[in-house]
């Protein structure tokens, strides 16, 4: 269940984001303008955030609770990849054509986003080289962080289910 995104206080927006992972490292003007375009959303546990393969609507900072990233392997099912906590990201490809999703991201519990929608960060980055060239960079931390983190997970998903599948050899 989503609660209603509400319009963040230019103020609080820009400590929220400021605080996390992915704004800290920017300039306070380039949070400034992220602020501007953002809102709050509350988002309860088991709330669908996005999906694998569609459109991808927002680019969200998780300020509270830890997000699932599940992908569908075959033969093994529904399976999370990583968690994403407060201070990191979702929704990354909506900066990203063709803004469709890589993963299922689902709420496993209460969820608070500092929320940007696509369309309009989009917009802001084509409009604002300096803010862009300040962002960019962060994206790319963030997507290389989780593609990292999603291949250390899926290494060792495979390596249990090889390992279970070995005989014990007596030497």
């Amino acid at each position: 269940m989503s609660l209603p995104t509400t319009a963040a206080l230019p103020e609080d927006a820009i400590a929220a984001l400021s605080t996390s992972w992915f704004g800290a490292g920017l300039s306070p003007e380039a949070v400034a303008r992220l602020a501007g375009i953002a809102a709050f959303r509350d988002v309860a546990a088991g709330t669908e955030l996005t999906r694998e393969g569609s459109l991808t609507e927002a680019f969200s900072v998780v300020l509270t609770g830890r997000v699932a990233l599940r992908m569908l392997v075959p033969e093994r099912g529904m399976i999370t990849i990583l968690t994403v906590e407060p201070g990191d990201v979702i929704g990354w490809s909506a900066v990203v054509p063709p803004h469709r999703g890589t993963a299922n991201a689902v709420a496993i519990e209460p969820v608070r986003l500092l929320e940007m929608p696509g369309e309009r960060l989009r917009a802001l980055l084509r409009s604002d080289h300096a803010l862009a060239a300040s962002v960019y960079p962060r994206l790319l931390q963030a997507v290389s962080r989780r593609l990292s983190a999603t291949r250390l997970q899926l290494l060792d998903l495979f390596a249990r289910e090889e390992w279970g599948r070995r005989e014990v050899s007596p030497w």
